[in-house]
C-alpha cells in the first residue's frame, strides 16, 4: 500500500516538473533517517526501539500574477510498520494593489510566541511536536488575504472545511499511563464524528494588526470548532429503582467563539511578546429527563489563555540565547484535555525555557524546558546539530521528564537523524 502511494506521488510530481519546467529549478527538499530509542533507566534496557524514514520535497517559484508552491511529506516507521504520505503544502499566492492573498493547503502562523500561541487559532500542537521540536503546526486547506493601509492591516482567514486535532501515540500512551479510564475516554473520541460539509461548517477569523510606539499590535476574533470533540459521561437511571443502569461517553464538536489581543517588540537589546484569548465552546445543554444525568468531562466554560515571553542573547562567547515564557490554560493540561471524574477542570500553568549557542559554523546547541507549576513536572529535551559537507547533517536529541505528574509518563528517549537536503 505505501508502496503504492509512493509511485503515485512520484509519478504527480514528475509529471509537475514537466508540465510547469519553469518550478523545476526551484525543487528542494531533505531525505531523513532516524534512530529512536525509549530508556527504561530503572532497569538499564530499552522498551521500545523506532526506525523511521522520511522526505520532504518541495519546489516554489514564481509564475505569472504571484507565487506558488508544492510539497509532499511522507515518513514510515519499519518496527511498528506505521507511516504516512501525502501533499504537505500546495498553494497559490498574488497580490492585487494593497492586498495579499493566499489559497490552497498552508501553514497559517498567527500570534507572536513562540511554539504556545493562544491567538493562531488554526495550529495544532501535538506531544510529537513538542518532543521533536518542530512547531510549525500542520497545514490546512484555507484562503487567506490581508488588506495593508499606512500604518495598519487587516487579515482575514476563512476555513471551508474543518480538520480536527489528531490525538497522536505519544500523546494516547501519556492518557493511559495517568488513567487507566482513559482507554473508555480515548474510544469515544475516535467514534466522534466531525462536522462535514464543504462551506457548510466554515471557520474564519479576522486579525487588525497597527504599531504604537514601535510596539506591534494585534486585535483577532475567530468562530470555528473546538480542535478536540467535548466529552460529556451519561449516566441512564432505572425507572423504579433509582440506581444507575447504563453508562456511557459521548462527544461532539462543539462550535467556539475567542477574542485575542497580541503584542511584540523591544526594549534595547530585549525583546518580548504576549498574547491573551478568552472565549469557549457552546456549552453543553442540560439535561431534561430525570432518568439522564449528564457530566461535563470537557471545559463547559469561557475560559482565558495567556502567554507572556522575552528573549535576550547574552555576550558570552558567540551568544547565547535565552529566552523564556509563562503560559496559562484556563482549559487545563497540555498534556491531557479531558477529566475522566466529576473533578472540575483547573487552570494550568507551565514556564517554558529555551537556551540556544553556536558552538561554530557547523554545530550548535540547544535546550529546551517545560515546567507544569500545578502538575509538579516537566520535560527537559537537549539536542546537538552537526552540519556536515555535501547538505548532510546530524542531530541528536533526548527527552527526560521529571516529577509526578502527568508529563512524567513519558518514559525517557533519545533519537539520532541523519537529514539530507538538497
Amino acid at each position: 500500500m505505501i508502496r503504492k502511494q509512493i509511485q503515485k506521488l512520484v509519478v504527480f510530481f514528475l509529471v509537475s516538473i514537466i508540465t510547469l519546467p519553469s518550478l523545476a529549478s526551484a525543487l528542494k527538499g531533505e531525505l531523513e533517517y532516524g534512530l529512536g530509542c525509549e530508556w527504561d533507566s530503572d532497569n538499564l534496557k530499552a522498551v521500545r526501539t523506532s526506525t523511521e524514514t522520511g522526505f520532504h520535497i518541495a519546489f516554489e517559484d514564481n509564475v505569472d500574477g504571484g507565487r506558488v508552491h508544492l510539497s509532499a511529506r511522507a515518513w514510515r516507521e519499519w518496527i511498528e510498520q506505521t507511516g504516512k504520505i501525502g501533499i504537505d503544502q500546495l498553494w497559490f499566492r498574488g497580490y492585487l494593489g494593497n492586498v495579499d492573498y493566499t489559497g490552497g493547503k498552508q501553514v497559517i502562523s498567527w500570534g507572536t510566541a513562540d511554539g504556545f500561541n493562544p491567538t493562531n487559532y488554526f495550529s495544532r500542537l501535538s506531544s510529537s511536536a513538542l518532543f521533536s521540536g518542530d512547531l510549525r503546526g500542520e497545514p490546512i486547506w484555507a484562503g487567506q488575504a490581508t488588506y495593508y493601509g499606512s500604518n495598519w492591516s487587516v487579515t482575514g482567514v476563512v476555513i471551508p472545511a474543518f480538520s480536527p486535532q489528531v490525538i497522536d501515540g505519544q500523546m494516547r500512551k501519556m492518557m493511559l499511563a495517568s488513567d487507566p479510564q482513559a482507554e473508555v475516554l480515548l474510544v469515544a473520541l475516535d467514534a466522534t464524528a466531525k462536522p462535514d460539509g464543504f462551506g457548510t461548517n466554515t471557520e474564519w477569523a479576522l486579525r487588525a494588526e497597527t504599531q504604537l510606539g514601535g510596539i506591534d499590535m494585534q486585535a483577532s476574533f475567530f468562530a470555528g470548532y473546538e480542535p478536540l470533540p467535548g466529552l460529556e459521561m451519561v449516566v441512564t437511571v432505572h425507572p423504579e429503582l433509582g440506581i444507575p443502569v447504563a453508562v456511557e461517553l459521548e462527544g461532539k464538536y462543539r462550535k467556539q467563539y475567542f477574542g485575542g489581543l497580541a503584542t511584540t517588540g523591544t526594549f534595547g537589546p530585549v525583546g518580548f511578546w504576549s498574547e491573551l484569548t478568552y472565549g469557549g465552546p457552546k456549552p453543553f445543554e442540560e439535561s431534561t429527563s430525570a432518568l439522564e444525568i449528564r457530566q461535563p468531562l470537557s471545559i463547559n466554560k469561557k475560559y482565558l489563555q495567556a502567554v507572556v515571553g522575552g528573549d535576550y542573547t547574552l555576550p558570552l562567547g558567540k551568544g547565547l540565547l535565552v529566552q523564556g515564557q509563562y503560559i496559562y490554560r484556563g482549559q487545563g493540561s497540555l498534556f491531557t484535555p479531558y477529566v475522566t471524574s466529576d473533578e472540575e477542570i483547573k487552570a494550568a500553568h507551565y514556564l517554558y525555557g529555551r537556551l540556544g549557542y553556536d558552538l561554530s559554523l557547523d554545530s550548535s546547541v540547544d535546550l529546551v524546558v517545560l515546567h507544569g507549576t500545578q502538575e509538579k513536572s516537566g520535560l527537559i529535551r537537549p539536542a546537538y546539530t552537526l552540519r556536515l559537507p555535501s547538505s548532510i547533517q546530524l542531530e541528536l536529541s533526548a527527552v527526560k521528564t521529571y516529577g509526578d505528574g502527568e508529563i512524567s509518563s513519558v518514559p525517557f528517549q533519545w533519537r539520532l537523524a541523519v537529514i539530507f537536503k538538497f
